[in-house]
């Protein structure tokens, strides 16, 4: 991702749109996972930007996080995050086998070459009965300069990303697209942005001036389409999410500092 980026979205995280959807997302899936859990449940964020996510995971638990970006990481502490690590999501995981209750994954899988290899580390931290959230970006033809602003590598479909998971140790518990009232009028403005960025720098959608009471009006269209998530089938979208859960193996029980790979 461009250092600029990291810099707009740090500015942005707390009143676009976007990211105001996609916290509630992230709020409302754990709610419903870690319902009924016992004791404090450990959470490692993969790839956590400039860390509004991280930040709100510390209300359901002890929560880690990673970036591969020395910028991030200057964001994050920014927040005054503590238990982050710089880490390549390319690599294996710092971390214990079996340690975290839940692993999100949110917008991270599609920058990476081998992203099949992510999962498999994420599985091999999650403890058994664990579960996994995962964001990525959906269909290809919404391919536009957002995606190559955040040098994605790919966007997925369903069929292609539960086909992905045949022989890994989990079950699917929910998968979904996401951002379905929006996707035409996203598709429109992406098409027309990669005709006037053929010879210009690219540059993401969060680079978009809303006017504030449009801001607003997304936002809470965007809260109540993830509210229904749980109901409803999206036919398509701008996004997919898919929850896991980890079988098989032996629970670790993992004390606290514990975690890290010495």
């Amino acid at each position: 991702m461009e250092n600029e980026e990291y810099r707009i979205m740090y500015q942005l995280e707390r009143s676009y749109w976007w990211f105001l959807g996609k916290q509630h997302l992230v709020k409302d899936q754990l709610s419903r996972l870690l319902r009924g859990e016992c004791g404090v449940p450990r959470i490692l964020d993969i790839g956590s930007g400039t860390g509004i996510i991280l930040k709100s995971l510390g209300d359901f638990g002890r929560a880690y996080g990673t970036d591969i970006s020395w910028e991030a990481i200057d964001f994050l502490k920014k927040r005054n995050l503590s238990r982050i690590v710089c880490a390549d999501a390319n690599q294996p995981l710092p971390f214990k086998d079996q340690c975290f209750s839940v692993v999100t994954c949110l917008d991270v899988l599609e920058h990476l070459d081998h992203d099949l290899d992510l999962l498999k580390e994420m599985l091999r931290v999650c403890r058994e009965g664990g579960r996994i959230l995962i964001t990525v970006p959906a269909f290809k033809v919404f391919w536009s300069p957002h995606d190559a602003a955040l040098h994605h590598k790919r966007r997925y479909t369903r069929k292609g990303f539960l086909e992905s998971l045949y022989h890994l140790n989990c079950k699917v518990l929910a998968v979904n697209y996401y951002n379905f009232l929006f996707s035409l009028p996203i598709l429109a403005v992406r098409k027309m942005k990669a005709v006037a960025y053929r010879k210009r720098h690219a540059q993401s959608d969060f680079f978009l001036n809303l006017p504030e009471f449009l801001n607003r009006t997304f936002a809470l269209l965007f809260k109540a389409e993830i509210s229904l998530l749980p109901f409803l089938r999206y036919p398509f979208g701008i996004s997919l999410l898919l929850i896991l859960e980890k079988v098989g193996g032996k629970n670790v029980e993992a004390k606290e500092h514990g975690c890290f790979e010495a």
